[in-house]
């Protein structure tokens, strides 16, 4: 019997809300590909997911690259080892910076833009794509994952779908 998959982008801390919404939907039995910049971090929480009985992996991905974010997208799509093709993609990146706004540069808020915004545009144009290939090309999976955006409400209350397109 597979598993379902679920690709949570924006993992840091063990502390943050990206390995928090990672515990819990290994807790509802999905597979989690563990996903942000740094190795350390994402391996790091995909090990304490595994540790508590959940199936987990570390994936390194940069939304500010384009290759990177559509790579986890085909990685997530790609069914194997006993598990199902993505059907939960949540983007949860960000810069997690306090900046007063009067304070804030160019050339910060564009790196912001790029981190959360950028990389949502090619996550949500990938989907697109699977989306027709399915219907067109009768894939075996018809139906591509629905593509959220977390806000920080969900800091202090279970995952649910949010802002799903």
């Amino acid at each position: 019997m597979s598993v379902p998959t679920g690709v949570v982008i924006g993992v840091g801390t063990e502390r943050g809300l990206g390995a928090a919404l990672c515990r819990r939907f290994a807790e509802e039995g999905y597979h989690i590909l563990v996903a942000g910049r740094t190795i350390e971090k994402v391996a790091q929480v995909a090990r304490t997911v595994c540790e508590k009985g959940g199936s987990a992996e570390p994936v390194v991905v940069d939304t500010t690259r384009e290759k990177d974010v559509l790579a986890v997208f085909d990685r997530a799509m790609l069914p194997g080892d006993e598990r199902d093709p993505a059907d939960l993609v949540i983007f949860n990146a960000g810069n997690n910076q306090r900046i007063d706004f009067r304070d804030l540069s160019a050339e910060q808020f564009e790196q912001f833009w790029r981190v959360g915004c950028f990389g949502a545009f090619w996550l949500a144009a990938r989907r697109r794509v699977a989306w027709f290939r399915s219907v067109v090309g009768r894939l075996s999976s018809p139906v591509p994952p629905l593509v959220c955006e977390v806000s920080q409400v969900l800091r202090t209350s279970p995952p649910r779908k949010q802002a799903c397109a």
